[in-house]
């Protein structure tokens, strides 16, 4: 069974947070480390790290709004992956947030990029662990991403950008554009 420490009652695990944050995710996909960390010393973003015992698994990153629970940022460490430690985060964040709805959205899933099949196999899992395509895609300073949602509803695009005004400040409006929205 894992176990997770809020980053707001033990800033410790940051140590272990900030190297997979900055491998995990490419930089034109993520904030800067020290703006990213800042943002979780307030009641409406939350971050999450991961432990087996006292190994490290991962983390996650999450923007609380209204009846939806974003989860910003998710990743597992390179020596934990293909062992389950991601689904059994997504059931855990599952139990935790269970009167919210739970809104990912990941990179943009065609075979026009030279990494299709892993994001392809990115959506999979998503998929697997319950997740439904939202229907809407948004180019995010200049990054395509498709979203998916476990819940109740789906996630309208005006509430998905009023999602990170709240969590990051009114300069994400700005950033966010739609491109596909049933």
């Amino acid at each position: 069974m894992i176990k997770y420490i809020n980053y707001l009652n033990n800033k410790k695990i940051k140590k272990d947070i900030k190297p997979l944050f900055l491998s995990a995710f490419p930089s034109e996909e993520r904030p800067p480390a020290d703006i990213f960390f800042k943002g979780f010393e307030n009641d409406h973003n939350v971050l999450y790290g991961f432990y087996d015992e006292e190994t490290f698994i991962g983390f996650a990153s999450l923007v609380l709004y209204k009846d939806i629970a974003y989860i910003f940022f998710l990743a597992v460490s390179p020596s934990q992956r293909d062992k389950g430690y991601g689904s059994m985060i997504l059931t855990l964040l599952k139990e935790l947030y269970k009167d919210y709805v739970l809104l990912l959205c990941y990179e943009e899933v065609d075979e026009k990029y030279s990494d299709y099949q892993i994001r392809q196999k990115r959506e999979q899992f998503y998929l697997r662990n319950g997740f439904i395509s939202n229907d809407l895609k948004t180019n995010e300073f200049g990054v395509i991403f498709q979203t998916a949602y476990y819940g109740a509803h789906k996630v309208k695009f005006e509430d998905y950008v009023e999602i990170f005004v709240y969590g990051f400040g009114e300069f994400a409006r700005k950033h966010i554009n739609i491109l596909f929205d049933e």
